[in-house]
């Protein structure tokens, strides 16, 4: 059984388990409720007084839910590395939850006073719901594109056409009999000159700490983006994997799938 270090934060782990794929699902969820909630609010006036206070509540506990996933998530990347674009999706989201849950809130009271003080709500009012609907939006977009990002870093290459998983092998990845590189992957040692060929997605290798590896399924799966596996093609990454990766077993563990053979002296 694989066993990860700790990272030692408080939101890091919840029975036994990384926080962040269980915390992440209250804003993922409840954010989108309350940004469709709030739309509702805004087209359909009879509603709002049956439903305003309940959707600001969702929207609350999603804003403070999407603090705990983002803290529980940048616990996580200190055990398996960068996720890339879903941290940089991750901020967005819990900017965005917090300003709905602000602007609903506000909005709402304002509208209370309004109809307790008999104003009419005039192009101020018009204004104040384009917005809001906006910020709703805005809010669903990027609750699904944080979601998605997620559950691609996670399953991404896992799951096939057919539900066949696709997880890259070794044979999958060597050459077919005949090709030119079949007597070098087979060989028991192979020079940083050879590497120093295959530096390009079409045949990515890579010499880590004494071992030669065939990176090149790896590039679109790797969960910090492929652009930090292509900028270590044709190369010795030994210290560019250390600096990223040093003491984590789960990276070298999925790093050793891919192995090829010993790098020459």
């Amino acid at each position: 059984m694989l066993t990860i270090a700790a990272s030692g934060s408080p939101f890091d782990a919840a029975f036994g388990l990384p926080l962040h794929p269980l915390a992440v699902h209250v804003p993922v969820v409840l954010l989108p409720l309350g940004a469709l909630a709030v739309l509702l609010l805004l087209l359909v006036p009879r509603w709002r007084t049956a439903l305003a206070w309940p959707a600001v509540a969702v929207l609350g506990i999603a804003a403070v839910g999407s603090l705990v996933a983002k803290l529980s998530g940048e616990a996580l990347a200190e055990r398996v590395g960068d996720p890339g674009q879903h941290e940089e999706l991750g901020n967005w989201l819990v900017a965005i939850a917090w300003v709905l849950f602000a602007s609903t809130l506000a909005w709402w009271l304002w509208q209370r006073r309004r109809r307790t003080q008999r104003r009419a709500t005039g192009v101020v009012g018009l204004l104040a719901g384009v917005v809001l609907a906006t910020v709703a939006v805005i809010a669903l977009i990027v609750a699904v594109l944080t979601g998605h990002s997620g559950a691609t870093s996670v399953w991404g290459g896992l799951v096939g056409d057919g539900g066949a998983t696709a997880a890259p092998t070794q044979s999958q990845s060597q050459s077919e009999p005949g090709d030119d590189d079949d007597d070098e992957q087979g060989s028991s040692e192979i020079s940083i000159a050879d590497v120093a060929e295959h530096d390009d997605s079409a045949s990515c290798w890579a010499a880590i700490e004494g071992t030669v590896y065939d990176l090149t399924d790896w590039i679109t799966e790797h969960p910090g983006g492929p652009e930090r596996i292509l900028g270590i093609c044709g190369t010795d990454a030994s210290d560019e994997f250390g600096g990223q990766h040093a003491g984590q077993a789960d990276p070298t563990e999925q790093l050793s799938e891919f192995a090829i053979g010993a790098l020459a002296e």
